[in-house]
C-alpha cells in the first residue's frame, strides 16, 4: 500500500474485526496475521497510529480490559467505521514506480564500461528477488497453518508473486541486452 494513510486504514481495519476492542500486543498479532508479509509494524507504529487515529475520533480508547493486567483497549468507532467504509471504496492513489528504484538510477547514469559492474549488480538484484519469492512462499506457508480465512491474503500473495517474477524478468532481459549491446 502506497495510499499515505494506508498504515491507518490497515490498522482501522483490523480492529474493526474486534467489536470488543483489542489492546496493542494483540492487535499487533492480529497485524502480523492479517497482514502478514506485505506490512510489517513494530509496537511503536502500532502505537503512533492508534494515537492519531484516536485523535481523530476513529477509534476510542475503552479503560482496561477486565480480568487481566491494566491493558487499554481499542475499538473502533462508528465514524472509522464510515471512513474505512469510504476507504475501502474509494478509487487507490497509489501507482506502479518502477523507474523509482536504485537500479534504475545507476543504469542511467553508468556509462559503456560499466557494463560487467551493471551485469553484477543485477545478478545481486535477481537474487534479492529470489529471495523474496522465497519469503512469498514461506508467508504462504504460514498462511496455511492459521486458523483463518486466508483467501484474499493468498490473492495478495499471489499478486506480490507476480510482480517479483516479473521484475525477474525484466532483469535478466536488461542483462541480455546490456550484454549485446557491449559485444564487440
Amino acid at each position: 500500500m502506497r495510499h499515505a494513510g494506508g498504515i491507518h486504514y490497515a490498522v482501522l481495519g483490523v480492529l474493526s474485526r474486534s467489536p470488543d476492542g483489542v489492546h496493542g500486543y494483540a492487535l499487533k498479532r492480529h497485524c502480523e496475521r492479517v497482514l502478514g508479509h506485505f506490512w510489517h509494524l513494530n509496537f511503536g507504529e502500532i502505537y503512533r497510529v492508534l494515537d492519531r487515529l484516536a485523535e481523530g475520533g476513529l477509534i476510542e480508547q475503552l479503560l482496561f480490559e477486565p480480568g487481566t493486567t491494566k491493558r487499554k483497549l481499542y475499538r473502533i468507532t462508528d465514524k472509522g467505521r464510515r471512513s474505512l467504509d469510504a476507504f475501502i471504496i474509494s478509487p487507490p492513489t497509489d501507482v506502479p514506480r518502477p523507474l523509482r528504484q536504485e537500479l534504475a538510477v545507476k543504469l542511467l547514469f553508468a556509462g559503456p564500461d560499466h557494463v560487467r559492474e551493471l551485469v553484477h549488480l543485477i545478478d545481486y538484484q535477481r537474487k534479492a528477488y529470489m529471495r523474496q519469492l522465497h519469503s512469498l512462499e514461506s508467508q504462504r506457508r504460514r498462511m496455511r497453518r492459521l486458523p483463518i480465512d486466508a483467501f484474499v491474503t493468498n490473492l495478495l500473495i499471489d499478486g506480490a508473486e507476480l510482480s517479483v517474477r516479473a521484475e525477474l524478468t525484466w532483469l535478466e532481459d536488461l542483462a541480455r541486452k546490456l550484454q549485446e549491446r557491449a559485444a564487440p
